[in-house]
């Protein structure tokens, strides 16, 4: 990749923000979508419900400041690859459209007990000496964040429902202090990684390798994936938290 690591790609051009959702005026979601409005009705769980709307406020926010533009200039457009093609499409995986094109930004969003993190790179910044040769011009990026409340994931039978038999065998080398944390860092890993493709976790996670170093592992030779952990306290997200954000550059994507 002309001599620049693949990492300095991810840190460099990732913007990753934490966001406490209690903390979002309510009077902002009029800055929200019909479609958005439509979907926020159909939640049952009043707090449920303040958290999507929330989510979706500080997420259009992030992404008109990176763009530059007026929040209400941009129009919610998400992909599912399970639905048809819908004007009332409002889930699935994050985009908007912007003077009726799509924007020139990819979007992860992930939330968990009231807090919410948001990865995104805007396309155009993405300087062209760091798309290897092959990929150009159909480079493509997929983007994934996750958050995950650590104790969430402590309950019996985690190990065997979500783990590798690598990722058990490193488990198990650690100090019992800080296996849960351990376990959510590695599960917002796995979420990272099934939100790159857009597709979620349709596969066994237990074949999702939370750390390649781990496996062994046959890639192609048309994408490179990266995949990062949030320490607790980054971004803002309060210690009982773990993040995980991964990204692929792909001619696939």
């Amino acid at each position: 990749m002309n001599g620049i690591g693949f990492d300095v790609l991810a840190r460099e051009h990732v913007a990753v923000e934490a966001f406490d959702l209690a903390q979002v005026d309510k009077n902002l979601a009029t800055l929200l979508d019909p479609a958005e409005h439509f979907r926020a009705a159909s939640i049952v769980n009043a707090a449920t419900r303040h958290d999507f709307i929330a989510g979706r406020v500080v997420q259009r926010l992030m992404a008109a400041q990176l763009l530059q533009v007026d929040p209400r200039a941009l129009v919610a457009d998400y992909n599912c690859p399970d639905c048809s093609a819908s004007p009332l499409s409002s889930h699935g995986r994050p985009g908007y459209q912007l003077g009726g094109v799509p924007a020139p930004v990819s979007i992860s969003f992930s939330r968990s007990h009231g807090w919410a993190l948001a990865a995104m790179i805007p396309t155009a910044m993405i300087p062209i000496a760091l798309i290897p040769r092959a990929m150009i011009p159909r480079a493509g990026i997929g983007l994934g964040i996750d958050v995950q409340h650590i104790p969430a994931v402590v309950f019996a039978g985690y190990d065997d429902v979500a783990l590798s038999a690598a990722e058990k065998f490193s488990l198990a080398q650690l100090e019992p202090a800080t296996q849960d944390q351990w376990r959510a860092r590695t599960w917002a890993r796995k979420e990272a990684l099934a939100k790159v493709t857009g597709l979620g976790l349709r596969t066994d996670p237990r074949d999702i390798m939370a750390y390649p170093e781990l496996e062994e592992a046959v890639t192609g030779t048309d994408a490179k994936t990266d995949v990062w952990d949030l320490a607790p306290g980054e971004c803002g997200l309060p210690k009982d938290f773990a993040g995980a954000v991964a990204l692929r550059v792909s001619g696939k994507i």
